[in-house]
């Protein structure tokens, strides 16, 4: 009998232990399976808040005639003003966020509320109210549409050529003063102006660069060079164009130019053109007329010249600009055999509108002419500037 209650105790034993084994798996087995049916519910409940929700449709925008309307690829819209494209780069006011620029390939759908002038590819220029959607241009004017290949479009400007929008400008400013056993003042400013329609350019630019040291009794100037040049281009088609007018004025104390005229015209070349690279050439004849401060072998002389330039820009980056720019005269011997002008540097945008340069330059008369009795100057003059520019 006791055995039988001993083997009865062992079996109750045994089965509890099973049972308190087996506790944890049943647990978990229960977390999963309330797991499982929250997921579904949330899932049941979201798809039945989608089926109710009405399905988002794009709305239909509502073009007001007070602005240009511009749609990128991102499917945003900006009004404002168009002011141009070239290269590939489309200039347009924002009435929110001012001036900006953007790639050609990132612009989706484009209007405009006034006439606007367009360059093609074969030369013609047509005018008319401008809309670009869905790869195709389409200009509407005096009620009739005509329609172009969106390929063909070489640059877009307002058709009122009185519009200041055509015009870029910006001033750089350099400045050094020192103080101490004598006084140095050093100043340099530059000025450049560019108007641009689909067949003409007009640039316009000055530089000017002063320097003098003084103690108690006398001052003496020791850089005094002013530099304004100015020239019109009409384009004949994409590559080639004709440098109507060339007007240079130099002054320059140290090569004792007390004042050099230079006019001519050239033909010119624009060997590459993209959103990025800017490079011209061009060659032709000038007339020069050169005056001297002190007393030479002749007071003045003149004579015919011929004229090589050269300007590379490039944009590295949206914040950073290079420049080179070089210009040669082939002159008479008595005006120096030749004149030589030559700039190159960097832009950097550090604030809207605002620029760092940093440039260097030189100016070389290979010959110079030197008053009676005195040193003849030095072929070259170089400086390195650093300077605030303003753009507007």
């Amino acid at each position: 009998m006791r055995r039988k209650i001993s083997l009865l105790n062992n079996d109750v034993l045994r089965n509890s232990c099973a049972v308190n084994a087996l506790r944890p798996t049943l647990f978990n087995m229960l977390k999963l399976f309330l797991l499982f049916s929250i997921v579904i519910s949330l899932v049941h409940s979201d798809f039945l808040f989608a089926k109710q929700m009405p399905k988002w449709v794009k709305p239909t925008p509502v073009f007001s005639q007070k602005f240009d309307w511009l749609k990128l690829t991102s499917d945003e819209w900006l009004k404002g003003d168009i002011i141009s494209m070239y290269d590939d780069e489309l200039e347009f006011d924002s009435d929110e966020f001012g001036i900006k620029s953007f790639d050609w390939e990132d612009v989706a759908e484009l209007r405009s509320r006034f006439d606007q002038k367009i360059r093609l590819a074969d030369g013609r220029i047509v005018q008319g109210f401008l809309v670009v959607k869905e790869g195709r241009l389409t200009l509407i004017s005096g009620g009739t549409e005509q329609h172009f290949p969106l390929s063909d479009l070489l640059t877009i400007t307002s058709a009122a050529d009185s519009r200041k929008d055509l015009w870029d400008a910006k001033i750089s400013l350099g400045i050094d003063l020192s103080q101490g056993n004598s006084n140095q003042r050093d100043y340099f400013v530059t000025a450049e102006a560019q108007r641009r329609t689909p067949v003409s350019r007009l640039n316009a630019d000055f530089i000017f660069n002063y320097s003098e040291s003084s103690n108690e009794n006398t001052t003496n100037v020791t850089v005094n060079t002013r530099k304004f040049n100015s020239y019109f281009d009409w384009f004949y088609s994409a590559e080639i164009f004709f440098r109507v007018v060339d007007y240079e004025n130099y002054k320059d104390l140290q090569q004792n130019i007390k004042e050099r005229h230079s006019l001519g015209s050239s033909l010119g070349y624009h060997v590459m053109g993209t959103k990025r690279i800017e490079w011209d050439v061009t060659l032709g004849p000038s007339y020069q007329i050169t005056q001297y401060h002190s007393q030479a072998q002749e007071s003045s002389d003149e004579g015919v010249a011929l004229s090589f330039s050269t300007l590379f820009e490039y944009q590295i980056s949206s914040r950073i600009d290079y420049t080179l720019d070089y210009q040669m005269q082939f002159v008479n011997e008595d005006s120096g055999a030749r004149v030589h002008h030559f700039k190159t540097g960097f832009e950097f945008e550090f604030i809207e509108d605002l620029d760092i340069d940093l440039f260097f330059y030189l100016d070389r008369v290979a010959k110079p002419v030197a008053a009676i009795s005195v040193e003849t100057p030095e072929p070259n003059d170089y400086r390195l500037v650093l300077s605030i520019g303003y753009q507007f």
